[in-house]
């Protein structure tokens, strides 16, 4: 069946429509619990991060910490083989844009006007709609952060999703049917192609968390991606011996299939 990523404003009700979706069509719901449950399970050098982790811009010293871009490294591996096992909704966390480009993936957002988000806050958490509405502004300007620093978007954008439904406009129950109808739709544009070509953007992620999580050295310009025929990695290194860890890595993380190496030495 397809994929599904659902983007959603605080108070939009988009978790809503998600386990709806998830409980009608037989979806697993992939949401921030179930995706830090299992790097949890990572070990404790991860601990720190998924204990108070929630889609937040990075402080500034998160940004020269290695081990804050092998946390980053390994949700998105995460994500991605979530997405590789099929029948799944995924909520948040940059879903939309790892999965940009996959023809069997219907990547929607949901938004709602400011008081109507107020509101369900303020009703849902037991709080006055000026709790309500600083928590609100809090969370879009950290997802907003995130995401931008992450993959270069805000999330806001409607030309970054496939749909986009405004739940003040059209209520839950009809958004989580229209989707309902749209996902059949998308299922039939999965062949074995796309299949495949996913599970190799699974294994890009893989090996670019194996990466992050094992050298001993800090590599700024690592990218790792699949370019249609072999996952492609890209970075600079300061000597040989660097070179050589990356590739004996990146081979045993691969399993065997097709790499191709850029690897420049430093300046």
């Amino acid at each position: 069946m397809a994929v599904l990523t659902i983007s959603r404003d605080l108070g939009s009700g988009g978790r809503e429509v998600g386990q709806r979706l998830s409980g009608s069509m037989g979806y697993r719901f992939v949401d921030r619990e179930s995706i830090l449950g299992r790097l949890k399970a990572a070990g404790h050098k991860w601990e720190k991060w998924t204990e108070g982790f929630d889609e937040h811009a990075p402080r500034v010293w998160e940004k020269y910490d290695w081990s804050y871009y092998g946390f980053i490294a390994m949700l998105q591996s995460t994500i991605m083989n979530e997405a590789g096992s099929d029948d799944v909704v995924i909520i948040g966390r940059g879903g939309n844009y790892l999965l940009q480009g996959v023809p069997f993936a219907l990547r929607v957002r949901i938004v709602a006007p400011i008081e109507e988000r107020i509101s369900t806050v303020s009703t849902r958490e037991g709080i006055d709609e000026e709790s309500a509405r600083w928590i609100i502004d809090r969370t879009d300007r950290e997802r907003a952060g995130f995401l931008l620093t992450v993959y270069g978007r805000d999330g806001r954008d409607p030309v970054d999703y496939d749909l986009v439904f405004d739940s003040g406009a059209m209520s839950i129950d009809r958004i989580a049917s229209t989707i309902a109808g749209i996902l059949p739709v998308k299922d039939r544009l999965k062949d074995e192609k796309s299949l495949r070509d996913l599970k190799m953007r699974a294994l890009a992620a893989d090996i670019k968390a194996n990466l992050f999580t094992t050298l001993p050295f800090f590599m700024s310009t690592l990218e790792v991606e699949f370019d249609g025929e072999a996952i492609c990695i890209r970075g600079v290194v300061r000597l040989p011996r660097e070179r050589e860890l990356v590739m004996k890595e990146s081979r045993k993380a691969a399993a065997g299939a097709p790499l191709r190496f850029e690897l420049r030495y430093r300046q």
